[in-house]
């Protein structure tokens, strides 16, 4: 049995799979384009994954002979296809689907030890970063309507719906304390 995948392993290597062959580059591109700032992209977590997912065999580096950098291209191997497809099939197990890891909810089971005056600030203005969010969510949301890839509009669409759900929580939070 392979080893379980992170997250961002699971991620990345699913990335790759499903462009069939692409960059390191591309693949830190992707994860900034998202509207999430759960993925970073940073090259220093970045690279030195994908290089670990390589040694462990479920990647394969091509080096590119026309290019002058030293450029390779990825490929998920047989055992890096086993291993995306295990790591999607256990987003339906218990400790994915009771994984609800949110810093707004755990900050409010300590709103009381702010001022009346502090939690108002604190929700007004978490309240405006997510409308904003939401706002451009909805045009990453958009966006991906236009493409062909309905999986990446679904995702998109959680995203929305989530922070959708954020927003309503945290404004009936607000109207309960100003009762």
């Amino acid at each position: 049995m392979t080893r379980r995948l992170t997250e961002l392993e699971g991620v990345c290597l699913a990335l790759i799979d499903k462009y069939d062959r692409c960059t390191a580059y591309r693949v830190r591109r992707e994860l900034q384009q998202a509207p999430s700032s759960h993925w970073r992209g940073s090259a220093g977590s970045v690279y030195p994954m994908l290089s670990r997912l390589e040694v462990d065999g479920f990647l394969k580096s091509d080096s590119d002979s026309d290019d002058g950098r030293g450029r390779k291209t990825l490929h998920v191997t047989k055992a890096g296809k086993a291993a995306v497809n295990a790591w999607i099939m256990a987003g339906s197990e218990i400790d994915v689907i009771s994984s609800v890891t949110d810093p707004l909810r755990s900050r409010s089971f300590f709103l009381g030890v702010l001022s009346d005056k502090q939690r108002a600030q604190y929700l007004d203005a978490s309240i405006n970063q997510l409308e904003k969010y939401l706002s451009e969510t909805k045009a990453h949301l958009k966006d991906r309507s236009a493409e062909v890839d309905q999986f990446e509009y679904f995702g998109s669409l959680g995203a929305v719906k989530v922070t959708q759900a954020r927003l309503e929580w945290l404004k009936s939070v607000r109207k309960q304390l100003k009762q």
